[in-house]
């Protein structure tokens, strides 16, 4: 395995971040819904190569996530989620986004498991 320079916990979440900044960009500006979704869905196999280094907080993730972050429906449903209808997209992206939605789970998941508050 290669040696990583970045710590878990702070790799797992500025990929998290990212993910967020270039959705929330795809909910403002529906010109650029297509390359924002495209640019988050590109990280996501950085994310699930790292998540390998921690099976409790990988686990967790498949529990929350499933075919957001895991093959063999991942790479198909970002490029759903590209394509569909802009209410629906505005809906599921909400929907994940919001207070206690699945992507506040994921940055809580990371937090336990190292920490953090």
């Amino acid at each position: 395995m290669t040696p990583r320079r970045t710590d878990f916990a702070d790799f797992v979440l500025d990929v998290l971040d990212f993910t967020e900044e270039k959705l929330r960009e795809a909910l403002r500006d529906e010109t650029s819904r297509v390359g924002a979704v495209n640019e988050a869905a590109g990280a996501v196999p950085v994310l699930r190569d790292r998540l390998r280094e921690n099976e409790l907080v990988q686990t967790q993730f498949m529990l929350v996530l499933g075919n957001e972050f895991f093959e063999p429906h991942a790479s198909e449903r970002w490029r759903d989620l590209a394509r569909m209808p802009r209410a629906d997209f505005e809906a599921e992206v909400e929907a994940f986004l919001k207070p206690g939605g699945a992507f506040a789970a994921t940055q809580a998941i990371v937090g336990a498991a190292h920490g953090f508050d």
